[in-house]
């Protein structure tokens, strides 16, 4: 396994999947489509699956996001080691203008 694989996996370790499932339950937040083709809150095991696969992507485009999660990836630059970082996104505003 490379280092990159280590830490996603330590990622998935230490983030609280459980947290982002209640919520998203209380939100009624629901991802398409399952396996027969509707909608539904994802279990735990799918939220990990998609966050492994984001920071994954991550590595090639650095920010990446699809169902509320966001994955980023920064690479090595000089003595700042290489990382990644996930969240789950609820709410956010910014006063960026165009």
């Amino acid at each position: 396994m490379d280092d990159r694989e280590a830490m996603i996996d330590e990622i998935i370790d230490k983030f609280n999947f459980e947290k982002v499932h209640i919520a998203m339950t209380a939100l009624d937040w629901k991802w398409k489509p399952t396996a027969n083709n509707t909608s539904a809150v994802p279990s735990i095991s799918r939220l990990k699956e998609m966050a492994r696969h984001l920071l994954r992507e991550s590595i090639k485009h650095k920010v990446v996001g699809s169902g509320g999660f966001e994955a980023r990836y920064t690479p090595k630059v000089d003595n700042d080691p290489e990382y990644f970082y996930l969240r789950f996104i609820l709410c956010e505003a910014d006063s960026y203008d165009d």
